[in-house]
Parts: structure tokens; C-alpha cells; sequence
């Protein structure tokens, strides 16, 4: 009887030893042939599929448009333009002058960028637009920068063509930010300077912006906004113009403000909480395993899975955009569950 329990014991603990190994094998394979069955050489882009590509190497600041047609990135001060569908290029966005910042809108395939023109002390910067579809460029504004060290941040509207830039420079050892406020067809002016903001996010319906500055303090325009009994940060606003503030300590608590009231207090079941994100639609918090949209009619709602092998990168017209640890990006559609 002895010898029996102890070939049991001995059956079990090989079979543990493989199984476990070939179980976490197969989840891999099976994760990723569900998203691409192409296998990828050591060229930058490689074509693999409508739902995957490779990022080039040394690409930034990578962004997905609206309607999924097409990523950008910056690469040697230029805008790079692809088609996602046939990952091939489409377009190359580039200047006499360096790209030095760009933004690609959320609601049309328009991209916002400026260009530096270097002096001793002074930098021009210049606001141009790039249209994809149409292919129609425009010059806008130049802005004059003593000690200009980068575009930090830009919020626009475009339902009223305003824009808010939130520029740093550096003298030494200080730094300094400058907000400037840009109407498209009218105006610009320098509104802010002094005070240091991480975040910037403006409302899409009416002309009033949001700031944090690097204490966690927050701003409506010029004015603290003094509604929460505890720190928070400023992590997204929504379609309906409803800003949403992260508890900063435990990270237990999402507050939904609409007109400078907190209409909602979300309490989080999970404080194992990775990143925050926003597309000016919805909001998301993002944790090991799913992503909740924060900002849907049920604050709780996942609406997709993340595999332990991926990151999350982007959300656009209900696709997910994720990245393995050697850039491949796949896109996933959400999932309501």
C-alpha cells in the first residue's frame, strides 16, 4: 500500500513539473494566434495583418486616429504617416524647420503640429495643420520663446477651434511654464506663467480648462478648485464634459465632476490600478488583467481582457490597441462583459 501512495505522490509531482511549463507555452502561442499567425523578421515594419504591426525602431510618441485608419509617430523631427490597415507608409510630414511636437485629433484625421526655429535665446515656434485625407496644409500662429525647451502639452477643442499650449523653458537650474491661448480665427494670448502643470485638459463644449500643477493642486482657469477633502489627480474628461479626479494615496476612489460639483463618487473594488486613460469620449482605468470603462452609464463596466505578455497603449472607436515587449501592436475590439 505504501509503495503505491508513493508512486502516486511520484506520478503527480512529474506530471506537475510538465504540465505547468507546457500550460503557460500554450496560453502564449494561443493568445497570439488569436491576434496575428504572421511570424516577424528583424525588419523595422513588417506587413502581418490588419490587426498588427511593428513599430519602427526609435519611433515616439506613436498615436492611433479616430477611425483606425491610420498611426503616426515622430521619427528625426518628422511625422510619420501609415496606413494600418496595409502597414505601409502614406505620408512623411516634415519642414524646413523641425517638428518638435504634434498631436493627432480625436475626432477627425487631423494633425496639430509645431515647428521650432531656433535663435541665440528665442525660438519661433509656428502652429500648422495637416489634414490626411484631404492632404491641405495650413500655417497658423508663431509664438516667440526665450529659452524654449519644449511643447509640453496642447488641449483643444475642436467643436470651437480653441486651442491651449502649455510650453516650458528652462534658464539654468529654473523652469518655467507658459500657457498660451489660441483661437484659431481670431486671437492669441499668454494667459498663464509661474506655476509648473503636469496636466492640462479642456472641455469640449464650452471654453474652460482644467490644470494640475506638480503638487497636486487643481485649477479651473485661474481659480483653485477646493471640492475634495483629499489629494487627487486629474485623470481624463468625457464626451458630455464630465472631468474625472483619481483619489492620489489609495487610489480607491474615482470622483465624476460636471460644472465643478461632484456629481458621482465611484468607489474601486481593485487598487492594483496601472495607468489611467482618456480620448476626450471615455475614460479608462487600466489593471493587470482588464480595462474599466470608468466614464460608461455602469462606471464598473470591463470592457477588455489584457494578457500578462502585453501593454496597453490606446482606445479609438471601440478598438484596443495593446504592444508586446518587442513593439508589436495588435488591435482588439472591446468587449462588454
Amino acid at each position: 500500500m505504501k509503495k503505491f501512495l508513493l508512486n502516486i505522490v511520484v506520478f503527480a509531482i512529474i506530471g506537475t513539473v510538465i504540465t505547468v511549463p507546457t500550460l503557460i507555452l500554450i496560453d502564449r502561442f494561443i493568445y497570439s494566434i488569436s491576434q496575428t499567425s504572421s511570424i516577424f523578421t528583424s525588419t523595422p515594419i513588417v506587413s502581418t495583418s490588419s490587426n498588427s504591426f511593428k513599430q519602427v525602431e526609435n519611433a515616439s510618441e506613436i498615436q492611433y486616429s479616430y477611425d483606425n485608419k491610420y498611426y503616426t509617430f515622430l521619427n528625426d523631427s518628422k511625422i510619420h504617416i501609415y496606413d494600418s490597415t496595409e502597414n505601409k507608409e502614406v505620408k512623411v510630414i516634415e519642414d524646413e524647420n523641425p517638428i518638435c511636437y504634434y498631436n493627432l485629433l480625436y475626432d477627425k484625421n487631423l494633425i496639430i503640429y509645431f515647428t521650432e526655429e531656433k535663435g541665440n535665446t528665442i525660438s519661433t515656434l509656428t502652429l500648422k495643420t495637416y489634414e490626411i485625407d484631404t492632404e491641405r496644409e495650413s500655417d497658423y500662429n508663431k509664438i516667440k520663446v526665450t529659452n524654449f525647451s519644449r511643447v509640453k502639452d496642447i488641449s483643444m477643442s475642436p467643436i470651437i477651434n480653441i486651442i491651449y499650449v502649455n510650453i516650458e523653458t528652462k534658464s539654468g537650474k529654473y523652469t518655467n511654464n507658459l500657457v498660451y491661448r489660441i483661437d484659431l480665427f481670431n486671437s492669441m494670448a499668454n494667459i498663464k506663467s509661474g506655476t509648473i502643470y503636469e496636466k492640462m485638459i479642456m472641455l469640449q463644449q464650452k471654453d474652460r480648462v482644467y490644470y494640475e500643477d506638480e503638487n497636486s493642486n487643481i485649477y479651473v482657469g485661474s481659480n483653485r478648485l477646493n471640492i475634495f477633502k483629499e489629494k487627487v489627480n486629474m485623470i481624463g474628461v468625457d464626451i458630455a464634459d464630465n472631468v474625472y479626479f483619481l483619489s492620489k494615496n489609495n487610489k480607491d476612489v474615482v470622483y465624476k465632476v460636471k460644472n465643478n460639483v461632484i456629481v458621482d463618487k465611484i468607489e474601486l473594488t481593485d487598487t492594483d490600478l496601472v495607468s489611467t486613460y482618456f480620448n476626450y469620449e471615455g475614460v479608462y482605468l487600466i489593471y493587470p488583467t482588464y480595462i474599466m470603462e470608468v466614464s460608461a452609464d455602469n462606471p464598473y463596466k470591463r470592457v477588455g481582457r489584457i494578457s500578462k505578455y502585453f501593454t496597453f497603449e490606446a482606445i479609438k472607436d471601440e478598438i484596443i490597441y495593446l504592444k508586446t515587449s518587442d513593439n508589436l501592436v495588435i488591435k482588439q475590439e472591446m468587449t462588454k462583459y
